[in-house]
């Protein structure tokens, strides 16, 4: 039987520790399987390999994982010949964009602006800035530089740690002014707790305004909705994938809508040159 793989195998090549202890735990449990047929990595057949994968999670990141995982392995065992196909994997599903249509949008901003508070600022920060509840719930004034007295920029740290500064639309930057307290947290705890309010508070804060509004809303719906908004009326992707935050342009894209309309007025442009 091969050598049991370790956490400092895959150190070795190269991974970081999250990952190379993640990696390890998924081995050893596929070691554990396949000592069961009386196999292990370094001997495994596509067959014994596929009957595995039926014993794993079916969602696509399980499968991922597992994927990776066995190619670290071979890397460390010199197996070339790994029968990494033999793990199938889920196609991706198609990201649907969830964006409020105009009239919703329209009723959840008033709703907002009538409410003059916490909840109604929470959710125009969502619907003008597209940040998530999380970064929403950790915003400072602090964050925010300003042109003539008014916010003009605001320096938000996402996902994975990634830093990005995004412009403050002018309804935004007239409402944080109005309302948010002018230093530390814009969102602070409730008095007698320190730091920000829970990114939990936020998602029931959007709900409430909804609810006023008629409309049913989640905290990432705003999010779609501001990046939709901005690529209708703008077509231009691209900065719509800057102010996102996204590395790669396909994800943006999910958060974007297409209606029947602009694909008629898309196909309308087609032309190759003077038609009788």
């Amino acid at each position: 039987m091969a050598e049991v793989i370790d956490v400092d195998d895959l150190l070795g090549l190269g991974l970081a520790p999250k990952s190379a202890y993640a990696y390890a735990r998924v081995i050893d449990r596929a070691e554990a399987l396949l000592a069961g047929s009386g196999t292990d990595l370094a001997h495994v057949t596509p067959a014994q390999l596929a009957g595995l994968a039926l014993a794993w999670p079916a969602s696509r990141s399980s499968r991922m994982q597992l994927r990776a995982a066995l190619r670290h392995a071979w890397a460390v065992q010199g197996r070339p010949d790994g029968p990494i196909q033999a793990v199938r994997v889920p196609p991706a599903v198609r990201m649907r964009c969830r964006a409020l249509s105009g009239p919703e949008a329209a009723r959840l901003e008033a709703a907002a602006r009538a409410r003059g508070d916490a909840p109604g600022l929470a959710v125009l920060v969502g619907l003008y800035s597209a940040l998530r509840r999380a970064e929403i719930a950790r915003l400072r004034w602090d964050d925010l530089s300003f042109d003539g007295g008014l916010p003009a920029w605001l320096h938000v740290v996402g996902k994975g740690d990634v830093a990005a500064d995004v412009p403050v639309h002018p309804v935004l930057a007239a409402a944080l002014v109005e309302l948010a307290p002018r230093a530390g947290w814009c969102f602070p705890a409730r008095v007698g707790r320190a730091g920000h309010v829970n990114p939990t508070t936020i998602w029931t804060w959007v709900r409430r305004v909804g609810a006023d509004a008629g409309v049913d809303v989640a905290t990432h719906t705003l999010r779609h909705t501001a990046l939709a908004e901005a690529n209708d009326r703008s077509g231009d992707l691209r900065t719509v994938q800057a102010i996102a935050r996204h590395a790669r342009p396909e994800t943006t894209a999910g958060y974007t809508r297409t209606t029947g309309e602009r694909m008629r007025r898309v196909v309308g442009l087609i032309s190759y040159g003077d038609v009788a």
